[in-house]
């Protein structure tokens, strides 16, 4: 649901971070091409272009191969999260609505959960009742790009 997403924004800043150091593969859904696609006006503007959009483009076991050869996955609570788990790919998994501690990525000794901690969590809904989206929205690149750093 649109409460679990991060902004595309936050996630284009954290890659323009990153780019001097790592390629940067952008994921996700046929519905969340339209998403993929401002992060990479964002990159381009950035002059970044050490970047694939597969957003939209791979299937399940296209998906499971790109993500078991990464050596860093920035994510949110997601299916794909869980195969980098099932990889250990270090991951930084970004949290809002739902219980990190019920469904963050198990067993992966190279993760790290970034959150918020407001009282309306977690509230495990979809769409955010309270129609601010406060969870995600108050997380920022700059608390991301700091946990990259810590587990690296």
């Amino acid at each position: 649901g649109d409460a679990k997403r991060w902004s595309p924004l936050e996630f284009a800043k954290v890659a323009i971070e990153f780019s001097s150091i790592y390629d940067i593969k952008i994921f996700g859904s046929k519905d969340e091409a339209n998403i993929a696609e401002v992060i990479e006006e964002i990159l381009v503007k950035n002059n970044i272009s050490n970047f694939t959009n597969l957003a939209g483009q791979t299937d399940i076991s296209e998906l499971i191969s790109h993500i078991s050869g990464l050596d860093l996955f920035i994510t949110g609570d997601s299916g794909p999260m869980h195969i980098a788990s099932s990889f250990q790919v270090p991951t930084i998994a970004i949290f809002g609505p739902t219980q990190d501690q019920h469904t963050s990525q198990w067993m992966n000794l190279k993760s790290e959960v970034v959150k918020t901690n407001l009282d309306c969590q977690p509230c495990m809904k979809r769409k955010c009742p309270l129609k601010h989206n406060n969870c995600m929205n108050f997380i920022k690149a700059k608390k991301v790009i700091e946990t990259v750093y810590k587990i690296n």
